[in-house]
């Protein structure tokens, strides 16, 4: 099956027995065989994508449309349309993705909140925002809406 994603052309490279410590921006694809301590961040609206192969080591947060780990991460992801963990993949952490896959072999540890039902807008906007704010967002929301639920039942009386 082709899709977007399928033709984007690898303009980055990080290659085996580099280590970068930083903040990486780009635009296409960047393919990661060494190490990275930090971020790697796509926050345009062009196509984007990041492949960790199984020489890789992560530790940061990742944005990108779709995000392909073969590697090992430690961080939070965003990747906005997939995330395909690859054996031998390892990852732990915080995902926001409308899909995600997870190959016999490889390790998922953490959470993940599905976004398949959010607007194009609403992906868009997620993929520009930080990742605490929008998750401690969200709990204060449910916290409050359990608050609320609570404060509106009925007391008991014995």
């Amino acid at each position: 099956m082709k899709d977007k994603f399928s033709d984007i052309e690898i303009k980055g490279l990080l290659g085996p027995g580099s280590r970068f410590e930083g903040v990486i921006r780009f635009e296409g694809a960047i393919r990661i065989d060494g190490v990275v301590y930090g971020k790697i961040i796509c926050k345009n609206h062009s196509p984007s994508m990041v492949i960790i192969t199984e020489l890789a080591v992560v530790e940061g947060d990742i944005v990108a449309d779709v995000v392909v780990i073969a590697g090992m991460v430690s961080g939070n992801i965003k990747a906005i349309e997939r995330l395909e963990l690859r054996a031998p993949g390892r990852f732990e952490g915080l995902v926001y993705s409308s899909d995600l896959s997870i190959q016999d072999g490889a390790l998922f540890q953490g959470e993940c909140v599905m976004i398949r039902q959010f607007s194009e807008e609403d992906k868009k906007s997620l993929k520009m925002e930080g990742f605490y704010n929008i998750h401690h967002q969200n709990i204060i929301q449910h916290e409050s809406k359990a608050i609320d639920e609570f404060d509106a039942t009925p007391a008991i009386k014995v």
